[in-house]
């Protein structure tokens, strides 16, 4: 069974290849793919990403779809290159191949781990130890490979995981805790209530910085990332919003949201998310 499915995957990308070869023929091809590039498709790209990650609250159909208009991209991106004979689809599924088979020795070798934090060591031990061979080892550090173009809460999760496969990290969420009680102090210190008064933006914004770090921080020794818990919250308030917007219309016709008064907006709002809950 299992090489059954391998079978048609191979033909599924070999007709999958010969199409993007088809797209970007000049006698005949597609202008809108023949004009491409490596540039002009970076931000289709992280455009399709995101649409991945809103499909998984969807349903697993659309997750497939998601998936395959990603697949046409970096389809795309290896016709490109092979057209310059930089490298090819074949070349890009080798080499993620070989790494992952060297990036599991636990798998495909005789290593032993206790578990997914001694995986995560590993893999960043390995990693280092390509660098050295390669001659990289003094030209990137461990946070150098981040995306410059990934989402700041992400990022800043996605450093907490490499600090912490090697050992730099708090030991608990509640030592993670009383740094987010002493970024919010900080913040609160350099941010006055009142609106008016002096202050020193800069000092606010490096602040509240930390304290956004910090609390990305916090989620992930709690099991969650910070990206989308906020993510999820925005969907809520939206959600809310709506509903309020409605009941707006039903309750005062011809009267435009941004006329009524805090007191009516504030009903409305309570109303909302009790009819949400």
């Amino acid at each position: 069974m299992q090489d059954t499915a391998h079978d048609r995957s191979a033909q599924a990308i070999l007709e999958f290849l010969r199409v993007m070869e088809k797209l970007r023929n000049p006698d005949g091809g597609c202008p809108w793919d023949l004009k491409q590039t490596f540039e002009s498709l970076r931000s289709h790209l992280i455009e399709e990403a995101y649409e991945i990650g809103d499909a998984v609250d969807e349903s697993p159909s659309k997750v497939c779809e998601e998936l395959g208009d990603l697949l046409s991209l970096i389809g795309l991106y290896a016709q490109i290159a092979r057209e310059s004979s930089l490298f090819s689809f074949a070349d890009v599924v080798q080499g993620i191949t070989d790494k992952l088979v060297r990036r599991h020795p636990h798998v495909f070798g005789d290593v032993k781990v206790s578990g997914t934090k001694e995986v995560l060591e590993n893999w960043e031990a390995i990693k280092l130890k390509e660098k050295a061979s390669s001659g990289q080892e003094q030209k990137k550090g461990l946070l150098d490979g981040l995306p410059r173009s990934m989402p700041s809460l992400l990022r800043a999760h996605e450093i907490g995981e490499r600090c912490a496969r090697i050992g730099f990290d708090w030991d608990s969420a509640a030592g993670v805790a009383d740094k987010v009680r002493e970024e919010l102090n900080e913040f609160l210190a350099e941010a006055p209530g009142d609106v008016s008064a002096t202050t020193n933006q800069s000092r606010v914004e490096e602040e509240f910085g930390d304290l956004l770090f910090t609390l990305a921080q916090q989620s992930r020794h709690l099991g969650f990332n910070a990206e989308q818990a906020l993510a999820a919250a925005n969907a809520k308030f939206s959600q809310r919003f709506k509903i309020l917007e409605s009941l707006a219309e039903a309750q005062h016709p011809g009267v435009p949201l941004g006329e009524l008064s805090q007191d009516q907006m504030q009903n409305l709002w309570v109303t909302a998310k009790n009819t949400l809950k």
